[in-house]
């Protein structure tokens, strides 16, 4: 039997819910799914009270009314995902239609794929979980409340008894594939330019959104150091001044070089100035693009042992970190700042330009980078502890 179902192209390419009952493999799929799409995990298990937690390991099937605190955590962590205009994959079971539309309403365009399965297969693999808290019993539940998405917009069925590769290969390639939906649905998103500094808390594609405001909530894991530094209209000018200047860079480049080729190759003659005029635009698109990055905080982090740490610990070592990397950004800074005052002095070999022209982004780059780590070093203090998370790995949700 085929259970795979397109209802059509996937509206928001950037954000999908990987659904079903306890035992179709939610967990470890959508994990695989936010690796292959290269976006953003979130396990809805680790959002439940612990008075949900305590219900389930009882075996006692949660209420609509046990699910309100859980459903809105994950809102914010959806929201949150938005902000920092990163995609993501949620793992959540959302049996009943009215827990899907609400995850709807938060983010338009919201896709669905359903791990179908039967309830033999459901009983057998949550009954062969070592250690796992999630009773067989509540299996029966689980079904009890299931509302198929069949039908509903933006759902992709899959057999979940398939092999997890053939399963991964579907919703990958459902979300991946390209059509006039996806793209106009994409836009819906959000009124405003897409914009990692432009924070969407209000209208969306011109739905209200009810998920609240995350600016103040400090994010878990290794979001702590990765987080966008600062928001709000100075960064989105920020960021509008450093992508226009960088297109304009790589424009510059493109024409230079491409002109010296054909310069070269069809009329024989070339221009010596190329190499040199080419090298200074590169020196200033990377320097440019290190400041852009970081205030998007789209440079990289390690945090796999400082995660571990309790979190004043993991407090203490962001702020040794953005200390070091202020210190550090001043006296590349001061640095930038002696090579220009010598380099008014000297002209390039070729073209003549003052040498000094080059390290204009060095010290203007190094500057920005200094006074984007105080922030950085005030938002770890300023932000408010993550949203307590169940320790348990429960799926009776």
């Amino acid at each position: 039997m085929d259970y795979q179902t397109h209802s059509e192209f996937p509206a928001n390419r950037r954000a999908l819910v990987v659904m079903g009952v306890s035992g179709s493999g939610k967990t470890e799929t959508s994990h695989a799914a936010a690796d292959a799409l290269g976006f953003r995990h979130i396990e809805a298990d680790h959002f439940h009270p612990e008075e949900n937690v305590a219900r389930m390991r009882a075996g006692t099937p949660l209420s609509d009314a046990d699910r309100v605190e859980w459903l809105q955590k994950l809102v914010i962590e959806m929201q949150r995902a938005i902000d920092d205009d990163v995609g993501f994959v949620l793992a959540c079971s959302a049996l009943k239609r009215r827990y899907r539309d609400l995850l709807r309403d938060a983010v338009p365009g919201l896709c669905f794929a359903h791990l179908s399965i039967d309830y033999d297969t459901a009983v057998q693999r949550v009954g062969g979980r070592a250690g796992h808290f999630m009773p067989i019993s509540l299996v029966d539940s689980q079904f009890a409340t299931l509302e198929s998405p069949a039908g509903e917009p933006h759902v992709l069925v899959v057999d979940a008894s398939q092999p997890r590769e053939q399963v991964l290969d579907e919703i990958t390639a459902w979300m991946n594939q390209d059509g006039g939906l996806a793209i106009n649905a994409k836009e819906d998103l959000s009124a405003a330019p897409l914009d990692s500094a432009n924070k969407r808390g209000g209208q969306r594609g011109g739905h209200a959104a009810s998920a609240p405001n995350v600016d103040d909530v400090e994010p878990t894991g290794a979001e702590l150091t990765t987080r966008p530094i600062y928001g709000g209209k100075f960064a989105q000018g920020f960021d509008r001044i450093t992508d226009w200047l960088m297109a304009a860079l790589l424009a510059f480049m493109v024409i230079v070089v491409f002109s010296s080729v054909v310069l070269r190759y069809a009329f024989g003659t070339g221009w010596t100035g190329a190499e040199e005029l080419s090298r200074l635009a590169f020196v200033w698109l990377v320097f440019v693009g290190v400041a852009s990055s970081m205030r998007r905080g789209e440079l990289m982090a390690f945090s796999m042992i400082r995660d571990r740490f309790p979190h004043l610990f993991r407090r203490v070592v962001d702020s040794i970190s953005w200390i070091m990397v202020a210190v550090a950004s001043a006296l590349a800074a001061l640095g930038g700042w002696n090579q220009m005052q010598f380099g008014w002095t000297i002209n390039s070999p070729v073209v003549g330009y003052p040498l000094a022209v080059a390290m204009v982004p060095v010290a203007a780059s190094m500057v920005a980078l200094a006074v984007l780590a105080l922030i950085q070093l005030v938002n770890v203090w300023r932000r408010q502890p993550p949203l307590p998370i169940a320790e348990a790995n429960v799926t009776a949700d």
